[in-house]
């Protein structure tokens, strides 16, 4: 089984994991997408809501992380990871 993990890390603690487990292969874009849904919320919230440079979220997402160090450490990821069968 994959698992999408959506962690949050500030001033190098981790402050927040969600985990989206992939049940079904055939569903795994599905919760993808709620897993980047998630990612993005994160990183909108972080650099202040719908004023979000649009580009800034396109490139979060083509990277699998955003990260900022100008108010403290702030870092958002996309990981993935495998549940052995």
């Amino acid at each position: 089984m994959r698992i999408i993990n959506v962690v949050t890390n500030v001033d190098n603690a981790v402050k927040d994991i969600e985990s989206f487990g992939v049940f079904e292969e055939q569903l795994a874009n599905d919760v993808a997408k709620v897993a980047e849904e998630c990612f993005v919320k994160k990183v909108r919230e972080f650099i202040n809501g719908d004023e979000t440079d649009e580009a800034t979220i396109e490139d979060a997402i083509e990277n699998g992380y955003y990260e900022d160090a100008t108010k403290g450490y702030f870092y958002v990821g996309i990981v993935w990871s495998y549940i052995g069968e």
